[in-house]
């Protein structure tokens, strides 16, 4: 079994790492972590008119898929790239074979897309249980993931308070 677990890092990631840890220990199943990073903050940090002297960080990934010797690809959000090489490493000392991704790009689309690539049996991301008036306004992630996805999605949300 594989398990494509969508991670924003936001008050509900620590409840999706936690449900997908116990899925995977019962299930003996793989864990693919994805972030997305969205297309609005590309390029900020790039901007020339903002920041022209401005050069960005030496460290570098290549994309494991990848065929070209050269494609890389500057982390330019290092706080989540190695946010996420710490829950995968946690995860990988508990026993579950797991490997993460970092893409750019419409959190949907970019989702969907993966789950294609990867095949996994299923996808699990983070509700944030936002009002019904928001989520006419605004749309949310989950219901364009669970619209979109021709395999099972988990929905997970936050934990409460409560014991």
């Amino acid at each position: 079994m594989k398990i494509l677990v969508a991670l924003d890092f936001s008050d509900v990631a620590a409840s999706v790492v936690k449900a997908a840890r116990k899925l995977a220990k019962a299930s003996s199943a793989t864990v693919i972590l994805l972030h997305v990073l969205p297309e609005e903050n590309q390029g900020i940090e790039f901007h020339p008119t903002i920041e022209p002297h401005y050069h960005p960080p030496e460290k570098y990934y290549r994309e494991p898929d990848s065929s070209e010797e050269g494609d890389t690809v500057p982390i330019l959000h290092d706080k989540n790239f190695k946010h996420l090489q710490n829950i995968a490493d946690t995860l990988n000392k508990d026993g579950i074979e797991t490997s993460f991704s970092v893409v750019h790009g419409d959190p949907v689309t970019a989702i969907l897309a993966q789950a294609e690539k990867e095949g996994p049996d299923l996808v699990m991301l983070g509700s944030h249980g936002h009002k019904t008036i928001y989520q006419l306004l605004v749309g949310s992630v989950c219901s364009g993931v669970v619209k979109g996805s021709t395999i099972p999605v988990v929905l997970v949300p936050k934990a409460s308070g409560k014991k």
